[in-house]
């Protein structure tokens, strides 16, 4: 369902023909996202996980583990060497390029700072995009306490994901974990690793095959991008969730800024009730640049009850 450029995603769900998905972990912070996934349950396409340290990868549950760079890491890692990083994927490039084959979305999941993770994200991404997929990157930038060397390869490896990724989002730990105050640090980091597997468990339920199309057309090379979440329910009013959602964006940017929306939505069997979430979307995409273009879609769930989720991510017009 079109409507002046809003796409609603989703629409064929009872009997979907989906897009094939690849969750691609990179590194150690990367590899133990994808494994909380399976901890959990959650098949979100071909598991992936990537990684230097062979002891670590042992230990990481996946469909697929591909150890890379063992002639120059001899399985040791990369002690935070981004360009290591970057020759250990040529090393294997290969075995990296069979896991994309034939795949139309590549997520890649990364913790920024070190040097397998920062190195191997973006190559990863170059890879997907010259094969013909869409590849999105989400990642975690280092606490502000993990020292310069950490926070300079982060920086510079967001810079590349913003290059090679179609769509790139960045969250930072220190903002994740706020909210996780009285959790012990194990806890934390594990509803940090949640936080960043809820975008990516909505585009699963929600994208056809026939939204393809319009998921090319709105995300590729739109580059760095805005995420933001919100929840609320209904005595708060249903719409809190996406105000909170915009509110929540970082980096911050104003919707007016942007021209490329996707807003999934997770809600109640029966509340909202679409035409709400569509006037909700609508308003968001009237607030954007004139020919913005919007993908939307609502995964019901009955264990919601009364509550509303809203993940938005935001991003200007793509220049390349």
């Amino acid at each position: 369902m079109s409507h002046d450029g809003i796409h609603r995603m989703g629409q064929g769900a009872d009997s979907p023909d989906r897009p094939s998905m690849a969750v691609v972990g990179c590194g150690g912070a990367g590899c133990n996202t994808l494994a909380r996934a399976s901890e959990r349950g959650w098949t979100l396409g071909n598991h992936v996980a990537v990684n230097t340290d062979a002891q670590h990868l042992l230990s990481t549950r996946a469909h697929k583990k591909i150890l890379i760079g063992r002639q120059i890491t001899g399985g040791r890692g990369t002690n935070m060497d981004i360009a290591v990083g970057e020759q250990a994927c040529h090393e294997n490039r290969d075995q990296l390029h069979a896991v994309l084959a034939e795949t139309d979305i590549v997520i890649i999941l990364a913790g920024l700072g070190g040097g397998t993770g920062s190195g191997v994200a973006p190559v990863m991404a170059k890879m997907a995009r010259k094969r013909g997929s869409l590849a999105i990157s989400l990642s975690t930038l280092p606490f502000s306490v993990e020292g310069s060397t950490r926070r300079d390869n982060a920086m510079a490896s967001q810079a590349n994901l913003a290059q090679h990724a179609d769509l790139s989002m960045v969250v930072p730990n220190d903002t994740m974990l706020e909210s996780s105050s009285n959790l012990s640090l194990l806890d934390a980091f594990a509803l940090a690793d949640e936080s960043l597997l809820e975008p990516v468990r909505l585009l699963r339920r929600l994208l056809t095959r026939e939204d393809m199309p319009w998921v090319r057309t709105a995300l590729n090379g739109a580059g760095a991008a805005h995420l933001g979440r919100g929840g609320s329910d209904r005595r708060r009013g249903y719409v809190k969730a996406l105000d909170g959602a915009i509110a929540s964006i970082f980096p911050p940017i104003g919707p007016n800024a942007c021209s490329r929306a996707l807003v999934m939505f997770h809600a109640g069997r029966d509340e909202p009730d679409d035409r709400t979430l569509f006037e909700m979307v609508r308003g968001l995409h009237l607030s954007m640049d004139p020919g913005a273009r919007t993908l939307w879609g609502v995964h019901r769930d009955d264990l919601m009850e009364d509550r509303l989720r809203a993940v938005v991510m935001l991003a200007t017009k793509p220049k390349r």
